[in-house]
């Protein structure tokens, strides 16, 4: 319970006529400040004028005196029950801050969730267009591919008609050629055959004796690649000429007569 005057947990409570219950010193103080005379005094919650002085019962016959009160009274209020539901507005007060302090940070971790959420949906959304866009690019990038493979198709498809018609003309050329050269070189093969039986080099003037009767020289064949590139020639490296070390015997019979002989032996 509180005060209506300091409106504070009551301290030393007393009721006043009407039934309204102040402490004293809030009281006291109240009828201080409002008493005219000190003898009467208002109620500060109904204005109800009630005497805060108590009569002589000396001068009143014994049977009356209880019926005389006075017009201020003590009040006894049993704070147990009232202790328990202190403790358990106190207990539920706690509570309640408990829960709104939980309350505050459970939204914090929704509106947390809720913004990674938000992200999450628009980066998905992005990543869409995004696919989107890499998959039209893939798709013209696909349709320039198969525009250049058939472009070098039919590139590769001339040229392959260009070299079998230029290996036609080099046949053709070669044909031509071989039956040119063995046209002009047969009288002079004819020759060389000939002049290949016999050895005519030694002078029939010089020497009275014919010539002599050969082995037939032929030409060795080559290949149009030994024609072309000369004929390299391996050099061997001169053999070293080592000194030979005369045996002791030797040097004992070249000594032996200088010393048998020697007009300076002593």
């Amino acid at each position: 319970m509180s005060c209506g005057i300091c409106l504070s947990r009551l301290k030393e409570p007393v009721s006043v006529p009407c039934g309204h219950v102040y402490c004293t010193d809030c009281l006291t103080s109240h009828v201080s400040a409002t008493s005219p005379d000190g003898f009467t005094s208002t109620c500060p919650s109904c204005r109800e004028t009630f005497n805060m002085v108590r009569p002589e019962l000396t001068c009143l016959p014994k049977k009356f005196h209880q019926f005389v009160v006075p017009s201020i009274r003590r009040v006894y209020i049993d704070m147990s029950r009232h202790d328990r539901v202190r403790q358990r507005l106190a207990a539920s007060e706690a509570r309640v801050k408990a829960l709104e302090s939980d309350k505050e940070r459970l939204l914090a971790v929704c509106e947390r969730h809720s913004a990674a959420a938000d992200a999450h949906s628009r980066g998905e959304t992005d990543a869409l267009l995004r696919v989107r866009e890499l998959e039209e690019e893939l798709e013209s990038a696909r349709e320039a591919a198969e525009g250049e493979v058939q472009d070098a198709e039919r590139a590769l498809q001339a040229l392959k008609g260009k070299y079998a018609k230029m290996k036609r003309h080099c046949r053709a050329l070669e044909a031509s050629r071989k039956g040119d050269s063995s046209v002009a070189e047969g009288p002079s093969f004819v020759g060389k055959r000939n002049s290949s039986l016999v050895d005519l080099s030694v002078d029939e003037a010089a020497s009275p004796v014919s010539p002599k009767r050969l082995r037939v020289i032929r030409p060795l064949p080559r290949s149009r690649q030994s024609l072309e590139t000369p004929v390299k020639r391996l050099v061997f490296p001169e053999r070293a000429h080592y000194f030979q070390r005369p045996r002791q015997d030797e040097l004992n019979l070249r000594a032996e007569p200088y010393d048998l002989g020697s007009p300076f032996r002593s």
